[in-house]
């Protein structure tokens, strides 16, 4: 089982009360970042500009994450009955590092006894 996330680093360094916009071709968008680092939640409103033929349509979001530590992680899985196998800085075959912003992580199914 594989699957990467945000770390807190992420959320509470690079991403904390910021905004973001970008300008592409197909559209533009205006990302505004909320981190709380006390209940770990991540809040961003996001309003994307799509182009649709001769005009631009505008569509708001609200988005939620948690931030998790990887301590946190290990103890979910093993709990889900999931061994954990490693963990990578994002998409590298690097050890997760304390300014890492992502984090891959890599789990299996715990051997069942008996089998």
């Amino acid at each position: 089982f594989l699957f990467d996330m945000n770390t807190p680093y992420q959320y509470a360094e690079v991403l904390k009360d910021g905004t973001f916009a970008e300008n592409r071709e197909e559209g533009s968008f205006i990302w505004e970042n909320a981190y709380d680092p006390d209940s770990g939640i991540n809040e961003y409103e996001l309003t994307l500009f799509i182009k649709e033929e001769m005009h631009f349509c505008r569509f708001q979001e609200t988005h939620y994450q948690r931030s998790y530590t990887l301590q946190t992680i290990r103890r979910l899985l093993e709990e889900a009955g999931l061994e954990f196998i490693a963990c990578y800085d994002g998409y590298t075959s690097k050890p997760l590092q304390p300014d890492s912003g992502r984090m891959l992580i890599v789990a299996r199914e715990r051997e069942k006894k008996g089998e």
